[in-house]
């Protein structure tokens, strides 16, 4: 005779309704696991019985909880504050993808030889260009510093595009003769036998050379910058003043910036020390307020950014800070984005703060940069003059200044700060002041602005995988993390609340059976009493 199949409760052929044990001992047989044949029945029951479930249902609910509280963006960006390496920030950052383009426009001198027989009052310069390089970025000499900031070396340097060019880089300019002029307004105040002797080396020197545009820009060299410089080192530092070469000539800087906690997203990888000091390069920090501290190279600006942020942007070439106010709200990238605009009232003048000044005092629009040029006579402005009040031919004519070509922006993923667009548009100017110590030919430079060049540099985009994690950080986790949440949320109060009911039912109907075998045990006892008293009215007399 073939055997039952195996039974996970104890059979009984007693009535479950004889005794309370045998029946909690029935409502628990789908749970009461009683021979080894039962096993993976068991474990089961180990996960899934009530005590385990509210357990789940607890884990499940806080974690909702808090992820709803502390979203993922939130610790992805808290983070990065701590630039660790290996993690994605600090690698993008480390190597630098290839993304700045650098354009370069020349100004050639159409009217030299008018003006300097004083047929025309003015000189006319027209606009060639542009030059176009790419602006390598690199990183080097890392290191973690105790007081939570980051210390490195940022190198540039050019490299010329041929594909990207047009121009011919061995085409001939007129350009003023940078020695002999600059040199000149830089003795402007000088005593009479320094401006004679200088007078004497610069003998038979033209107030105008012809220089091929790549000369001008990375080879200008003259007989008389050799002379100087041998004369009076400090004087003439260099003998080469390509516009560009003069740039990348040093531009490799130690810049210590804050990372970690401490410092919050607000302050994040903003410039604490610049070649170890907090004020601007070249300033005595007893004539000039402005710290460099708070800004950044334009790299990596702070986290969570609000429309009412400045952002302050350092460059080296410019010698000021450089703020950026809010403008609008864009969409690039399918990304929601903060453009913020250069002020165009950067280089007026400020009274009583202005350290970007000269004597006597430049005209609105321009701003003193001899500082960062071993105090050569050089003022930076807007490409064109196209701010400052001035009338456009006010100094030279040949000029075309539009707002849109010449101003500068910045376009930031405001939470991650990450800059997705960056434009910055800057002139180099000749600042000619009183020359009348010297000739009369060349008096009638005096108190003259000449344009030289203006640069672009221009941040074109992002590479394909930090667009992408930008996008997917920005846009879709957000949503995502909403979602899995909210049906983590509900998942844990639906087995929370599912064990309450369980809980109450079982109660119930324990509460149920008891009055049930309550009812039987009386109605039993009614009985018995009954045939008791029966059998006694029934028992005939003795």
């Amino acid at each position: 005779m073939s055997e039952s199949p195996t039974r996970c409760a104890d059979d009984s052929d007693s009535d479950p309704r004889d005794s309370l044990n045998s029946l909690l001992q029935n409502s628990e047989a789908g749970k009461t696991e009683c021979s080894a044949q039962c096993e993976p029945e068991k474990r089961r029951a180990y996960c899934c019985n009530s005590v385990a479930q509210c357990v789940w249902g607890v884990l499940l609910l806080i974690m909702s909880i808090g992820g709803l509280l502390y979203t993922p963006l939130d610790l992805m960006l808290w983070e990065k504050l701590n630039m660790r390496p290996g993690f994605p920030p600090y690698e993008w950052w480390a190597d630098p993808p290839d993304e700045v383009k650098l354009r370069a426009y020349v100004f050639n001198v159409t009217n030299h030889d008018r003006y300097v027989r004083g047929l025309d009052d003015k000189l006319n310069v027209q606009e060639l260009g542009p030059v176009v390089y790419l602006e390598k970025l690199l990183h080097s000499n890392i290191r973690f510093n105790e007081n939570n900031t980051l210390t490195y070396t940022a190198k540039r340097f050019a490299i010329f595009l041929p594909d990207e060019n047009d121009i011919d880089l061995n085409a001939t300019i007129i350009v003023p003769n940078l020695a002999l002029l600059g040199i000149s307004s830089y003795l402007s105040t000088a005593p009479y036998i320094a401006k004679l002797l200088f007078r004497g080396i610069a003998y038979q020197s033209d107030f105008f050379l012809k220089k091929t545009i790549y000369e001008y820009l990375w080879e200008y060299r003259e007989p008389i910058l050799d002379t100087s410089k041998s004369i009076a080192p400090g004087l003439v530092p260099v003998n080469n003043m390509g516009m560009l070469a003069r740039i990348y000539a040093d531009f490799t800087d130690e810049v210590t910036v804050k990372i970690g906690p401490q410092w919050g997203h607000g302050h994040f990888f903003q410039i604490d020390r610049f070649h170890g000091e907090p004020q601007l390069p070249g300033y005595d920090p007893q004539e000039c307020p402005d710290r460099i501290t708070g800004s950044t190279e334009g790299v990596m600006y702070q986290q969570h950014i609000t429309t009412k942020d400045v952002l302050l942007y350092w460059r080296k070439t410019v010698c000021k800070l450089m703020p950026l106010y809010f403008d609008s709200e864009l969409t690039v990238d399918n990304v929601s984005v903060y453009r913020f605009n250069l002020s165009e009232s950067v280089f007026e003048r400020t009274n009583g703060t202005d350290c970007y000044n000269t004597e006597p005092p430049l005209s609105p629009g321009l701003s003193d940069a001899s500082k960062c040029y071993f105090n050569f006579p050089m003022v930076v402005s807007f490409p064109h003059f196209y701010t400052g009040g001035l009338p456009t031919d006010h100094y030279v004519t040949g000029l075309r200044p539009d707002r849109y070509k010449h101003n500068s922006y910045a376009i930031v993923e405001p939470l991650t700060g990450t800059p997705f667009r960056s434009v910055a548009r800057m002139q180099s100017n000749l600042h000619l002041k009183d020359l009348s110590g010297f000739t009369e030919d060349y008096n009638k430079f005096s108190n003259l602005i000449i344009p030289l060049f203006w640069a672009e540099y221009n941040q074109e985009g992002l590479p394909k995988r930090i667009q992408g994690t930008i996008f997917f950080m920005t846009v879709i986790l957000p949503p995502l993390t909403t979602v899995v949440l909210t049906a983590t949320l509900l998942l844990a109060c639906f087995i929370i609340f599912r064990q309450i009911y369980i809980h109450n039912f079982k109660n119930d109907s324990l509460n149920s059976v008891l009055q049930l075998q309550y009812n039987q045990n009386k109605v039993i006892a009614s009985t018995k009493w009954f045939a008791n008293e029966k059998e006694v009215f029934l028992k005939p007399s003795s």
